[in-house]
């Protein structure tokens, strides 16, 4: 049987990283994540780690990274991870944001 688990999430940015997406993706092998920085003058940056077990070591995937008014980030993986989480912090203010997320795997 394929499996689709996609969806999307949005919200406004603090001065403390906050968790945008804490993603389970085990079951999937094609992940694709975009992140929209939906102000129209704000920056925002994030980070995004992958995990091998639930709760296991964090790898980072990508490092602090910043995101201007308007933008948008991509990431795509094939490799096998069994959580993903996308952080988000304040970049030049309390910035806005959507992300979508879709992952396959049979």
């Amino acid at each position: 049987m394929w499996k689709i688990d996609k969806g999307s999430a949005s919200g406004t940015t603090t001065a403390s990283y906050a968790t945008a997406l804490d993603w389970m993706v085990s079951e999937l092998g094609k992940k694709t994540i975009l992140l929209k920085n939906t102000d129209g003058s704000l920056s925002l940056t994030y980070k995004l780690t992958g995990y091998v077990t639930k709760d296991g070591i964090a790898r980072e995937l990508v490092a602090e990274t910043t995101l201007l008014a308007g933008e948008t980030a991509e990431f795509h993986y094939d490799r096998q991870w069994h959580r993903l989480t996308l952080q988000v912090i304040d970049g030049s203010g309390n910035a806005t944001y959507t992300l979508d997320y879709e992952g396959q795997g049979a």
